[in-house]
């Protein structure tokens, strides 16, 4: 029971990202709302209507707009940046950790344990609309969008307890169930989310007072899956 608990527990994350999958595309598509809208050195608050075949940008508090269709036969030249700040909660996983040698005991560990964590932080997407010329000579639109998050994750990790990684505290192997939490930055390019992690781990059971990794900093590649 203790085993089924625990896979439970660390599937649980991938389970909501699993779910989370048909909310994502608020995130990285262009969706109607506000936005910090700017055009070279300016800077002002817009709202953005998608319509079928173009996008409306809306210059508030005036009902003023720009239509930028998916296709034009006139060359538009303008880059539209248009920016939204908001609360950022993920699903990430730690790729892999790099845990820093311990002295006299073992040297620089890299792992890949199974880990699921929730992320909280505050992110800022940017997307930028401009026109290229396609095959025919016309303008067609494009959209990039590019995302920056900074922010706190917690969750739950396994790690193999032996000998070496208890100064000899255990005298049987096994899978040890971990509480891991850290500071991350994340970066996203369209749908792709990667970050950069530094976290410490803390086992969940009596030999935690001979594990050489108890509070150690470690050093991570995240992936992540947005919820909101």
């Amino acid at each position: 029971m203790k085993i089924n608990g625990f896979i439970l527990l660390l599937a649980a994350p991938i389970l909501l990202a699993s779910c989370a999958t048909l909310k994502d595309n608020a995130k990285y598509v262009l969706a109607d709302g506000k936005y910090q809208l700017q055009t070279g050195k300016e800077k002002s608050l817009c709202y953005v209507e998608n319509n079928i075949d173009s996008i409306n940008i809306y210059y508030l508090p005036s009902k003023a707009y720009t239509n930028l269709p998916v296709q034009s036969t006139v060359h538009i030249l303008q880059t539209y940046k248009l920016v939204m700040p908001s609360l950022d909660i993920d699903i990430l996983t730690a790729l892999f950790k790099i845990r820093p040698q311990i002295a006299n005991v073992l040297p620089t560990q890299l792992n890949a344990n199974f880990n699921g964590n929730i992320y909280i932080g505050y992110r800022k997407d940017i997307y930028k609309i401009y026109y290229t010329k396609n095959a025919l000579g016309n303008s067609q639109r494009q959209i990039n969008h590019f995302g920056f998050s900074g922010g706190l994750f917690f969750g739950l990790s396994n790690t193999a307890l032996t000998p070496s990684t208890t100064n000899s505290g255990i005298a049987t192997d096994y899978d040890g169930m971990v509480l891991q939490k850290g500071v991350a930055g994340i970066f996203a390019v369209n749908k792709l989310t990667i970050g950069l992690s530094v976290g410490v781990n803390n086992l969940l059971d009596r030999n935690k007072a001979f594990w050489i990794y108890e509070q150690k900093p470690w050093f991570g590649l995240m992936l992540g899956l947005n919820l909101n």
